[in-house]
């Protein structure tokens, strides 16, 4: 069963954010396997995003490796998000350009932060226009179905 959220009507006039709150909940929660093909979309983008707004591409590679990345391409791609497709599928080749250590602590990770490798793409993502965040919500109002079912 495809995963979704519950909203009332009450829920939405209370709480103009419901909506998107209850869908960053879904993507952020949910196992990659149990969502629908339209939620995977969504799921891709949206941990791209928070990982690379929290710490830059350095953190999304540290945390989410490479194994999704040309999905993750593709799904930006879907939703129209060609910029920042281009700017992931570049910081890609640079991280898979070279043999890594496991950074193991959190010194590991600083120290390599601080050397600025992403910058420039760091500096990039955050140029694109519209961001991310408004074209998963255009995704949202459009598919709203497949992440939230409307109760009385």
């Amino acid at each position: 069963m495809i995963p979704r959220r519950k909203v009332t009507r009450q829920d939405v006039e209370a709480d103009p954010y419901v909506l998107w709150n209850e869908f960053v909940d879904l993507l952020a929660t949910s196992d990659y396997d149990d969502l629908s093909p339209t939620q995977r979309v969504a799921h891709l983008a949206f941990l791209y995003d928070s990982e690379v707004q929290n710490g830059g591409h350095l953190q999304y590679f540290e945390n989410r490796g490479t194994s999704q990345v040309e999905e993750s391409i593709r799904a930006l791609n879907h939703l129209g998000a060609q910029a920042q497709s281009d700017v992931l599928r570049a910081a890609s080749t640079r991280y898979e350009s070279q043999t890594r250590e496991e950074i193991g602590s959190v010194r590991e990770y600083v120290a390599a932060a601080l050397e600025g490798e992403f910058d420039d793409l760091d500096q990039a993502y955050y140029a694109c226009d519209p961001e991310l965040a408004t074209i998963l919500q255009t995704f949202l109002d459009a598919n709203e179905q497949e992440f939230i079912e409307r109760i009385e």
